[in-house]
């Protein structure tokens, strides 16, 4: 909800090298990586937080341990600044497939939340799939129903421009940076209008 606060571990050390200590703070939710976080650590997380589990759902990342899984023309242009990371094609049924897993495995592993990132690969025609917004709705859109049939809430990472279409399936927002870019702050007001929580990161 609206007001609740929260914490993300960035750094793959933290977030077992820190968990005793999470554990004790006050705040009431924390974000952590789905694959660099083990069950048993997600578990002691869980008796004192909400936690949100991260990955990203629009790229391949090379070093992931289900990167064997995807096929050819499942990947499109690296992402900017990333070399071993490209664009996945979010209309392609295997990419979903894989994201259907990593869903399933948030909810085995006791997450009660996730955070799927690199959502916006329509913005300025990054992902060299030539989609528009409306490919990347829909693709949210999938992931929230998988979300839900697995008993998890989800969230939009940034991707302002998805917000008018998805904040009704959404549970709440994580923004990196909108103060630094501050005219995207305003634009999450349908999720605080919902009573929904909008996590802000500024680097």
């Amino acid at each position: 909800a609206a007001g609740s606060s929260w914490d993300i571990l960035l750094n793959k050390g933290d977030s077992v090298g820190n968990v005793k200590q999470v554990v004790n703070e006050r705040f009431q939710v924390i974000d952590i990586d789905l694959f660099d976080t083990d069950k048993e650590t997600i578990q002691e997380l869980k008796a004192t937080k909400q936690v949100i589990c991260y990955f990203s759902a629009g790229s391949k990342e090379g070093w992931r341990s289900d990167v064997g899984d995807f096929k050819a023309g499942d990947t499109g242009k690296a992402l900017d600044g990333w070399p071993d990371e490209n664009w996945v094609n979010v209309k392609s049924e295997n990419v979903r497939a894989i994201m259907k897993k990593r869903i399933q495995m948030a909810a085995t592993n006791g997450c009660t939340a996730i955070d799927p990132d690199n959502v916006d690969g329509f913005d300025g025609g990054q992902d060299g799939f030539g989609y528009d917004k409306t490919a990347y709705v829909d693709y949210v859109k999938f992931m929230a129903q998988e979300a839900k049939n697995n008993g998890l809430a989800i969230g939009l990472k940034n991707a302002v421009d998805l917000i008018p279409d998805v904040v009704d399936v959404m549970q709440f927002a994580v923004n990196e940076q909108c103060h630094e870019y501050s005219e995207e702050c305003a634009l999450y007001k349908p999720f605080t209008d919902q009573n929904k929580a909008v996590f802000n990161i500024e680097y």
